[in-house]
């Protein structure tokens, strides 16, 4: 077989993936639109909007606010992570990862994460090792802290099946990664070696930071640093969520916030649609109807919260793209 040929036979295989991946996105999506609206039809939507019409303003400010404060701590979390002999200005960093969460959250699934490594490497200056091992460290911290909240949810409440199934799956994934990032880290240079074999040319020589990139790891003021701040976070995402249910006057327990914030972190794993619309609205009814609240109120609730959760997290990081773009320097 001639180069040419070959070359041919790659994009069509290329191009035959793509496709598929975007029938079965598109599958998804009308699936989930189906079921949505053969909820909608069972409710009673007049109640739901005359819910939303009475909820305390103030509430909700707060709540906004209050999701906001994931942004600070994400940005303090990812210095942490960010090679030593590389340190960044708070506010550079607050940039890029103000933008990526406005990426991840207004568009289809993996453009969140390429966005954050070009930005890693032309606002903040790392080379493409260290951004990859940033956001790579950074899933690992984000899955680890996604199965304390659901474990956490298991201890408070009693979870049906599939959700006990889905934190062992999460929880083995997390592990998986937690092994080969350690391996990575203290093992580094073989690491180096072999990818220096198996990526293309243009890449070769270009991993040898990966050691200092992974040095967090190799570092429990670091490590045990960036999980507490991943604990942060969640507990700011369960404070959001608390203020959105004293804005519509629910009272529930606390451990109820603990079990809407575990369905939505499995429901959101992958990213079916942009911005999760829909899928999170369904974690959050699905949740507050198996506490005993009506749908048309639990719909309300999703609705506005995901308001809130969108203002907070979607809408900073526009200001840095109107304002300067994604030029470096």
């Amino acid at each position: 077989m001639s180069a040419e040929s070959g070359a041919e036979s790659s994009v069509k295989r290329a191009s035959a993936r793509g496709l598929t991946q975007r029938v079965v996105r598109l599958l998804g999506v009308v699936v989930l639109l189906l079921l949505l609206g053969a909820a909608f039809l069972r409710l009673d939507l007049s109640r739901t909007w005359s819910a939303i019409a009475t909820t305390d303003v103030r509430w909700l400010l707060l709540s906004t606010l209050v999701f906001a404060a994931i942004l600070p701590l994400w940005s303090l979390q990812w210095r942490l992570l960010a090679p030593a002999r590389s340190p960044l200005a708070a506010t550079r960093m607050l940039e890029v990862v103000a933008t990526t969460s406005s990426v991840l959250n207004t568009t289809p699934m993996l453009l969140g994460e390429a966005t954050a490594i070009v930005l890693l490497v032309t606002r903040a200056g790392l080379d493409r090792a260290a951004a990859v091992s940033v956001l790579a460290m950074d899933q690992l911290l984000v899955g680890g802290a996604k199965v304390v909240v659901i474990a956490t949810a298991s201890l408070l409440l009693p979870l049906p099946p599939w959700m006990s199934r889905a934190l062992i799956t999460l929880f083995i994934a997390v592990l998986l990664l937690l092994v080969a990032l350690i391996g990575a880290a203290w093992g580094h240079v073989a690491v180096s070696r072999w990818l220096d074999r198996v990526t293309p040319p243009r890449w070769r020589g270009q991993h040898g930071s990966l050691g200092a990139a992974l040095a967090p790891l190799r570092s429990s003021r670091h490590a045990g640093g960036a999980f507490l701040l991943a604990l942060a976070k969640k507990a700011a995402e369960m404070g959001g969520i608390l203020c959105v249910q004293h804005a519509f006057g629910v009272q529930l327990p606390l451990a109820s916030v603990v079990l809407v914030l575990a369905t939505l972190n499995l429901a959101t794993l992958l990213p079916v649609v942009p911005g999760n619309v829909g899928v999170y609205e369904a974690a959050v009814v699905l949740a507050y109807t198996r506490l005993g609240v009506p749908a048309d109120r639990a719909l309300a609730l999703a609705v506005v919260q995901h308001a809130c959760y969108f203002v907070a997290l979607a809408l900073p990081g526009y200001r840095w793209v109107v304002r300067r773009g994604l030029a470096p320097g």
